[in-house]
């Protein structure tokens, strides 16, 4: 059986049957320019995603990225000579993260003590690892050199961007909590003394936080202002060395993704898996439109709407598991180094410094036909993976934080995703429930809806992994206006037999 089943593959795809094959390198191959970039992605992420439940989690978490931060900033070479004034915001900022450490340390009042957020531990240790590399080679670099000395500034300002943008997240947390902390109190009715600063829901015992978080939210800032254009303008781009980058990182990708659905069920995990299959098809989107202009693929009217479409859905269904995934969830250390190797790999190709680069430009990569056989092919499996995670939304045990199911459970009633119930209004999830921030079953709306979502994700990956299929080519027409510098040649395909009929249809 296993042999009938290799024959179904190209011979690229072996791998993935023989367990002696797959990739099992720890390293992380991204450059110090790609963490940081990568850092600052995952600050935004943060800070789309960020709710009161977060805020405990985020300040004791954030003096440690701070702290690794200004260890980095510290090993970057071309430091003058006593006092640099481009150090004084970075000293200011680290000062005041180790008086709110000082201050987390054996405190019984909350935050107390707790565990940490794993998001900011990642950038943390992003910012750590970046550190290191910085130290091993930063003697090589010549930073004399005007162009060295320009992305250096403009590493300085991507670490101080994220720690703004990081500090912004925790401030928010704060004021979501305070709201929170208010909106319950109104419920059960009890007073509550409204701040005069900040917001009315900077209240006890978070407006004094609220206060240290802005200060250091205003010194991050102090820096940045009038700079962070200007200095990222300036910013190095990575030199293409491996053309296969992108399809080994896509390949490990899948088969990361794959290990973590198979074990435990944890929701961090598939929103993640979700969010990156939406990047996937973001990124494939832009290679298919330089591979047009190329002459490396058929222009098409249906290959890049339908490829549109599967990146909506797995958006969607990203949104939807992300309130299924608790405070402080931990994601698989694997799964998030792949994910983030797929984010440098697609940027590497897509990017230029900090902007979209332009079809044209990217017609002329070097790495473009393989990228693109790559990309359709990581379309092509969507599908297969979007099976897999509707799998688990069909789990009757899943549970998550009471407060926002009881918000997904109220808002798909009132847009009519889900099925009204019969008996007029419901409260689907106690306040004792909320109040207490437990862990609950899934309202039947939010499992409902959540069903639908899949079954959705699961159509529109269908529809773009069948025309990714069909506009592979082999050959390709010439090209009577290529673009300058782009190279005229078809996608490298390998040759697969047709799939073998079952032994019933061959009768």
């Amino acid at each position: 059986m296993a042999t009938d089943l290799r024959l179904a593959y190209a011979d690229i795809d072996h791998e993935l049957f023989d367990v002696d094959q797959i990739p099992t390198t720890t390293r992380d191959v991204r450059s110090v320019g790609e963490m940081l970039f990568d850092v600052d992605y995952l600050a935004r992420q943060l800070l789309i995603d960020v709710d009161g439940d977060d805020a405990g989690t985020l300040l004791r978490s954030w003096p440690t990225m701070v702290a690794a931060a200004e260890e980095l900033w510290a090993s970057l070479p071309d430091r003058r000579p006593g006092i640099d004034e481009r150090d004084r915001p970075m000293t200011s900022l680290a000062a005041q993260a180790a008086t709110i450490e000082a201050s987390l340390t054996g405190r019984k009042a909350w935050p107390g003590q707790g565990p940490t957020n794993p998001r900011l531990d990642q950038m943390t240790q992003t910012l750590i690892n970046a550190a290191a590399l910085v130290r091993r080679y930063g003697a090589e670099i010549p930073h004399k050199q005007s162009d060295s000395h320009r992305d250096l500034e403009a590493a300085r300002t991507r670490i101080m961007h994220g720690l703004y943008l990081t500090a912004h997240a925790v401030s928010v947390a704060l004021h979501d909590n305070g709201r929170d902390r208010v909106n319950d109190a109104r419920e059960s009715g009890r007073r509550v003394h409204l701040a005069q600063h900040h917001s009315p829901y900077a209240v006890a015992p978070t407006g004094a936080w609220l206060d240290r978080m802005s200060a250091c939210e205003n010194t991050a800032r102090s820096y940045l202002s009038d700079r962070f254009a200007q200095s990222l303008a300036g910013e190095a781009i990575r030199p293409v060395e491996d053309p296969s980058r992108l399809s080994q990182a896509l390949a490990n990708w899948d088969i990361q993704a794959h290990r973590a659905l198979v074990r435990q069920l944890e929701p961090a995990n598939i929103v993640l898996i979700t969010r990156t299959q939406g990047l996937i098809a973001g990124g494939s989107m832009v290679l298919v439109d330089a591979a047009a202009t190329a002459c490396i693929l058929e222009p098409s009217d249906r290959l890049v709407p339908a490829i549109a479409d599967a990146g909506r859905s797995w958006s969607n269904l990203a949104s939807r598991w992300s309130d299924l995934a608790p405070s402080g969830a931990r994601i698989q250390e694997p799964l998030a180094r792949a994910a983030a190797e797929v984010r440098a790999a697609y940027r590497q190709i897509t990017h230029d410094t900090t902007t979209l680069a332009s079809p044209a430009m990217i017609a002329g990569h070097p790495g473009l036909p393989q990228a693109v056989t790559a990309t359709l092919r990581a379309v092509e499996a969507g599908s297969a993976l979007a099976v897999v995670v509707a799998e688990r939304a069909d789990n009757p045990n899943l549970i998550g934080p009471a407060r926002a199911l009881s918000r997904r459970a109220h808002n798909d009633i009132e847009s009519g995703l889900a099925t009204p119930p019969t008996e007029g209004d419901v409260i689907w999830v106690s306040p004792a429930d909320i109040l207490a921030k437990r862990l609950v079953p899934l309202p039947p709306p939010v499992a409902e809806t959540l069903r639908a979502t899949s079954d959705d994700t699961i159509d529109a990956t269908c529809s773009a992994s069948a025309a990714a299929t069909l506009h592979q080519r082999h050959d390709m027409p010439a090209c009577t206006d290529a673009v300058p510098g782009s190279r005229r040649m078809a996608v490298p395909q390998t040759r697969r037999p047709p799939i073998p009929a079952p032994a019933a249809a061959r009768r």
